[in-house]
């Protein structure tokens, strides 16, 4: 009797194991914006389903470094999904995961099509789906032909060859045609992430570019990509030229102009509600990729303030609580 008890409770404590699923979230660097939306994911997925396991990684900005750990993982098959945060963690887990039978959802890539997530003329995608990180570039700038009444405005935008980045700036330039009054002044770094030292030699780098072109420009303009995200990136650059536009809310506190970015809590649990969808049983191929249902608009009025620059007060009604002093 108590051994068949044992093998009852033996079985039952097998199963329950076997219930529970794991999910492998590869952050390609822990910055601001990457973290934030881990956070969010990791809450909302809990409460969709406690019984989730679930492990983050660190990409550390490295291709290697995380294309080992997805590599160790599959060799274990020691998760069930992926959730790629980050473009270079997305476009190294589509490549390795392919015709591995897991699926993965991406978080944070401001250009799918452009990264090779959508599905286009082939099905090599069949098994990604996310939500792109990305609002119209042609609504940031009309918010700087509102705020600045058409007055001529001197951008600097410096830049690595992170993908995100090369997308940003390539749309922002076709945009800013249309408008006579916005001028673009640009200068690109190679994105070098063979190792921490590489990493830091590029962000120095970039920072020299910045030194080097800010005579011709009246402020800078953060792109999508690690760079832009990093702590320092907003007092570093502003010790040149102010910051006109930020890449996050935390950008924003430190002092650049404004932000217009996806709410990062919609944006975890509409990844949150896609995961358990999938690990219910829907393929990946049948859930839209689009942007997130929700942005934030963000204004740092002490900032508007020095500039001399009036911010609408239909604007600062959209912005709400994100408006910082």
């Amino acid at each position: 009797m108590i051994i068949g008890r044992f093998l009852l409770m033996c079985l039952l404590a097998f199963a329950l194991n076997a219930e529970a699923r794991k999910i492998l979230i590869v952050e390609t660097l822990q910055v601001p914006i990457v973290t934030t939306h881990t956070k969010q994911v990791i809450t909302h997925l809990q409460r969709l389903d406690n019984q989730l396991e679930i492990e983050v990684f660190d990409g550390k900005g490295q291709s290697a470094i995380i294309a080992a750990h997805i590599q160790e993982k599959l060799a274990c098959r020691c998760f069930d999904l992926l959730i790629a945060n980050g473009t270079l963690a997305a476009k190294i887990g589509k490549k390795l995961l392919a015709n591995q039978g897991i699926p993965m959802v991406f978080v944070t890539v401001a250009d799918p099509e452009g990264a090779g997530l959508t599905m286009g003329d082939n099905s090599s995608s069949h098994f990604i789906t996310g939500r792109a990180y990305s609002v119209r570039r042609g609504t940031k700038l009309e918010i700087v032909n509102q705020l600045f009444k058409n007055d001529k405005v001197n951008i600097g935008i410096v830049a690595t060859t992170y993908p995100a980045a090369l997308t940003d700036i390539r749309r922002i330039e076709v945009i800013a045609k249309q408008y006579k009054n916005i001028q673009l002044t640009k200068k690109v770094i190679e994105y070098q992430d063979v190792s921490n030292a590489s990493l830091d030699d590029t962000y120095l780098a970039a920072y020299q570019a910045a030194s080097a072109i800010q005579s011709q420009v009246d402020f800078f303009w953060s792109v999508n990509g690690p760079l832009s995200e990093k702590s320092e990136f907003v007092p570093a650059m502003s010790i040149l030229k102010p910051i006109l536009y930020g890449a996050n809310i935390r950008s924003v506190q430190q002092g650049a102009l404004f932000t217009v970015i996806p709410d990062p809590e919609w944006t975890g649990k509409e990844i949150a509600k896609i995961v358990v969808k999938i690990l219910s049983g829907t393929p990946a191929s049948k859930i839209e990729i689009r942007s997130a249902s929700k942005n934030i608009l963000a204004f740092n009025v002490k900032t508007a303030t020095s500039l001399g620059v009036v911010i609408p007060f239909s604007l600062l009604k959209i912005a709400g609580e994100h408006v910082y002093h």
